[in-house]
């Protein structure tokens, strides 16, 4: 018994610091994953993106003349990205500020491989109430012009062909009306009075007001390490650990038992035989 217990504590362990697999993204492209933007960071107006219906529109029209909050996102992710466009939404929708009036939300696709339906799936599962709703616009662009704009922003990704998904920032980009960067925010910590206050400040044309090097990515499994990462990743870490005490701490009693077994064993063998009497 102890020493099947042993067993599965090396199994553990080694679980635990299991390596990538082969062709898998290094964690020197990991590392790379952030947002840096350049001084004079702005959207480029020329830029084409397809909205909802499909129609071609070159970028300046989505700024429609007002401060906007730009979210890019993989619309087939099942890990952050629909969870930091509500929550994103939620900031919005709670911040004081006009739907349509006095912002618009607009989410880009970052796979080009995906499509309407996509985009208009994920609209449906995150995006509310109806306020938001019709002021939020979920468009796409082929790869050349979502790079081009992912450089502009100072956006770096890397994509995982292996399980088809992207490592990129979590990100909130408020942008002026004119199209310049007035802020990057954290798009899964960010609250309504943060948003309300970096969509004042870009109305008013201010820029330049980012966090540096936003580094939380949506990224559900880490073939890199192997690992889940964030709070997934935190999550497994804290049960694998308790795992591993607890099998720890139930070897110690089975090693102690045996000791006090085998001592008992041994004190007996030592003691005097009771003498028999025999009656004749």
């Amino acid at each position: 018994m102890i020493r099947l217990l042993a067993i599965l504590l090396a199994v553990s362990l080694v679980g635990g610091t299991a390596t990538a697999p082969a062709g898998a993204v290094t964690p020197l492209q990991l590392a790379n994953v952030g947002v840096a933007p350049p001084s004079d960071a702005a959207l480029p107006a020329s830029l084409v993106l397809y909205g909802e219906n499909g129609a071609a529109r070159p970028l300046r029209f989505w700024l429609d003349n007002k401060p906007t909050v730009w979210l890019l996102a993989d619309y087939t992710c099942e890990t952050l990205c629909g969870p930091m466009i509500s929550i994103v939404s939620d900031a919005l929708a709670h911040s004081g500020l006009r739907p349509g009036i006095d912002f618009r939300l607009i989410v880009v696709g970052l796979d080009p491989k995906d499509t309407a339906a996509d985009a208009a799936a994920m609209k449906r599962a995150q995006i509310g109430p109806d306020a938001i709703l019709s002021a939020t616009d979920f468009v796409r662009g082929d790869a050349a012009t979502i790079g081009a704009l992912a450089q502009a922003l100072g956006f770096r990704s890397v994509y995982d062909a292996e399980h088809d998904q992207y490592a990129h920032p979590a990100a909130a980009f408020v942008i002026t009306p004119s199209g310049g960067l007035a802020s990057a925010l954290s798009g899964l910590t960010v609250d309504p009075t943060t948003i309300r206050l970096a969509l004042i400040a870009a109305g008013e044309g201010k820029t330049g007001g980012w966090t540096d090097h936003i580094r939380l990515l949506c990224y559900g499994y880490d073939p890199a390490s192997g690992t889940y990462t964030l709070a997934i990743g935190r999550l497994l870490a804290a049960a694998a650990a308790a795992t591993i005490a607890v099998l720890v701490l139930l070897i110690g009693i089975l090693f102690r038992h045996e000791r006090l077994v085998r001592a008992t064993r041994a004190s007996n063998s030592f003691a005097p035989r009771p003498r028999t009497t025999t009656t004749k």
